[in-house]
């Protein structure tokens, strides 16, 4: 039976490097695979991933039990993808690169190749979103965060995280017809 966040928390505040671990184990994927999609490189991606664990252990005497630590945890990701993006931008570097490889399956060459594409082309339509819809679209549709979860992840309220939810298909929509001229298939 696993334990409750806030009893490994208190274990972590008494010194456990165990208890850590085990919070590490529960969230690193996705906080990887949040940072993933916000930053289309998987070496960003890690590494951001790692910096936030560096802040959650730095900072846990100070979380509050009451809340969720998923959500905190992912606030942080989440805020350090928006200052590498930043970062990028300020520096004038493409901040779209290719996707990650496809893990080794079961699936034939030409159906990973056409998996690759699909999502070469997602993530280059993902890399022309401004960052707070990109945001949005990485916890709802690719990380399946509810609306209120993702809300209180970016900080904002319901009306306006549906609000983003909205025009952040929209502009997918746009974006991915003009640069493909063809709707994404299934």
């Amino acid at each position: 039976m696993q334990r409750d966040d806030a009893a490994v928390i208190r274990d972590c505040r008494d010194g456990s490097q165990d208890a850590f671990r085990e919070l590490f184990d529960r969230y690193h994927k996705r906080a990887y695979w949040i940072a993933r999609n916000m930053v289309n490189r998987h070496e960003a991606a890690l590494e951001i991933a790692q910096d936030a664990f560096v802040r959650v252990y730095q900072a846990i005497r100070t979380f509050d039990l009451e809340r969720k630590f998923g959500t905190w945890l992912y606030q942080i990701v989440v805020n350090l993808c928006i200052d590498h993006l930043r970062r990028l931008r300020a520096n004038k570097e493409q901040a779209a690169e290719g996707i990650a490889e496809i893990a080794a399956s079961q699936k034939g060459p030409l159906q990973r190749l056409q998996d690759l594409e699909l999502r070469e082309r997602v993530a280059r339509v993902m890399a022309r979103l401004p960052v707070k819809y990109r945001a949005v679209l990485t916890l709802r549709d690719l990380q399946g965060f509810s609306g209120e979860e993702a809300a209180e992840i970016l900080k904002c309220n319901a009306a306006t995280m549906r609000w983003r939810l909205f025009r952040a298909r929209q502009l997918f929509k746009e974006f991915w017809e003009k640069t493909f001229d063809e709707l994404p298939t299934g």
